[in-house]
């Protein structure tokens, strides 16, 4: 019975913990690149994105399939680093419990 009492107060700091988590990732920034730095777009660590920069010289062209392509790329790459970011965080609140992410 204690074990199970002793379970229960770990979920609860967890719990906690997690909270705290949403706020830190709130504040992670991680930016994707791409066209040399033509096309930058940033995230946060929840995934949302932050901030979108194209350079002008990309619109002037007139090529909107690359610069659609510039343009996913450097979502992907946000999107990857965010969650590198995001997955560092997590395990220094969770540790080595293992967490779909």
């Amino acid at each position: 019975m204690a074990d199970i009492f002793g379970m229960l107060k770990q979920a609860h700091a967890l719990k906690k913990e997690m909270g705290k988590m949403g706020e830190l990732l709130a504040r992670v920034d991680a930016e994707g690149v791409s066209g040399s730095g033509l096309v930058r777009v940033s995230m946060d660590g929840q995934m949302r994105v932050t901030r979108v920069s194209i350079d002008p010289a990309c619109v002037a062209r007139g090529d909107a399939r690359a610069l659609e392509q510039m343009v996913l790329q450097a979502m992907n790459a946000a999107r990857e680093k965010a969650q590198a970011l995001a997955a560092q965080e997590m395990k220094k609140i969770v540790g080595d419990i293992p967490l779909p992410m």
